[in-house]
């Protein structure tokens, strides 16, 4: 991990006693002693230096001071519910890169019973999204809206000036600006969307976005789509 996360409530009179995995992160990794430091973040909060004070075979106890902005979300995704396996791999990048919300959504090729699954409950997916914070140095977790209608989904989308994209195998992309608002990023199941899906999108005032003509799986394409744009906007979050 780059960054080492902790919650506002796990802090008392300035100082963190850790026991789980991160405390052993703390000792195996980074070797900690007494005096040692460490960078350090508070979720939704703001990030600076953790020093070590005791360290014990069940815990290490450290000062906490954060007074540093964390690094900015910079778009917002809205995924086509994959297998668990790639779900688990793309909330975890998409926290490392940057992503402020994530619309996780049903569509015609998205089966059913995925909703079901037990990684869309926040106790399981939280952890993930933990960790790929604790990679990418923010501090800010993403949040997860959970549409298993696409249908509902428009109603929810921000109304911010914003640029929206849908992921599509095309020839080449439209030409666009920058605006203002959080770029949106539409991703679709690995069968793609549908005619009337995309039609909605269109709809709705989604360009599409293309990264070649080859049909790419959906935790591929989650990760290169937002690079990619993320490069074309100069933009670095």
């Amino acid at each position: 991990m780059n960054l080492l996360l902790i919650d506002a409530k796990e802090i008392t009179s300035g100082v963190c006693t850790l026991t789980d995995v991160r405390a052993e992160h703390l000792k195996k990794f980074l070797h900690a002693t007494p005096g040692s430091t460490f960078r350090l973040g508070i979720v939704d909060g703001q990030q600076g230096i953790g020093t070590v004070l005791t360290v014990t075979e069940e815990s290490v106890s450290f000062s906490v001071s954060c007074d540093e902005p964390s690094i900015a979300p910079w778009y917002d995704l809205i995924l086509a519910l994959p297998r668990p396996r790639s779900l688990r791999r793309i909330l975890f990048q998409s926290a490392a890169m940057g992503v402020r919300k994530i619309f996780i959504v049903g569509a015609k090729k998205v089966e059913k019973s995925y909703f079901s699954m037990h990684l869309l409950r926040e106790e399981e997916y939280r952890p993930v999204l933990l960790e790929g914070m604790m990679q990418g140095k923010s501090t800010q977790m993403p949040i997860i809206e959970i549409v298993p209608r696409l249908r509902d989904l428009w109603a929810l989308l921000p109304e911010e000036d914003t640029l929206r994209f849908i992921a599509n195998p095309a020839k080449e992309n439209k030409t666009f600006t920058q605006t203002n608002g959080f770029p949106l990023i539409a991703i679709g199941p690995d069968g793609g969307w549908t005619e009337e899906e995309n039609q909605a999108f269109a709809n709705a005032g989604f360009l599409p976005f293309t990264l070649g003509p080859r049909p790419l799986r959906t935790d591929t394409a989650a990760i290169a789509l937002p690079a990619v744009i993320q490069d074309r906007l100069s933009f670095r979050g």
